[in-house]
């Protein structure tokens, strides 16, 4: 069985270095995209080398946003990447910072054995409905220029995102 793992980088390089290496097996190939935002340096280019899982670094780097757009694009972009050099028997998405809590063999074991089978996670209930409403049926502004400088203009956004939440609660779904 192989396996793709498709990342999505942005920070904390050293997460990502270990992260890296906890994939290395000759069963994974890994595509990564680095956010364009990020200079690479020398320091980052020994997160190139791994000693059995092949690793492809997406040339085309988009600059991706929290809440935006940008982040399925990029999702996109590594997946029809990891298609065309694949089949692959999964595709695994990951940011930059997660870590698997188990080992490859224990990984690879328990995809075997579920041969066939997605695993897509959803949520459902009651727990989870307050937070699904605020992600889902209500419109977020600015997501793409909320986190850029200068601050001045971050608390304009915030201030028109706010009143924008507070006007859309009273529209109907």
């Amino acid at each position: 069985m192989r396996h793709a793992f498709l990342i999505l980088a942005h920070n904390e390089f050293q997460i990502l270095r270990i992260l890296l290496s906890m994939l290395d097996d000759e069963r994974n190939d890994i595509y990564l995209h680095i956010d364009k935002k990020v200079v690479l340096g020398s320091l980052e280019q020994d997160l190139f080398r791994l000693a059995k899982a092949r690793l492809f670094v997406l040339e085309q780097r988009l600059d991706v946003r929290w809440g935006d757009i940008s982040v399925v694009k990029a999702e996109l972009l590594l997946l029809e990447t990891a298609s065309m050099k694949g089949p692959y028997d999964y595709y695994h998405l990951l940011s930059g910072v997660d870590l698997p809590i188990k080992s490859q063999d224990y990984i690879h074991h328990f995809f075997e054995k579920n041969k066939g089978y997605e695993f897509v996670p959803y949520s459902c209930g009651e727990a989870n409905l307050k937070d699904l409403e605020r992600k889902v049926f209500k419109y977020h502004l600015f997501c793409r220029y909320y986190k850029i400088p200068p601050r001045i203009l971050k608390k304009q956004v915030q201030s028109l995102r706010i009143n924008f939440f507070k006007v859309a609660g009273f529209l109907p779904l």
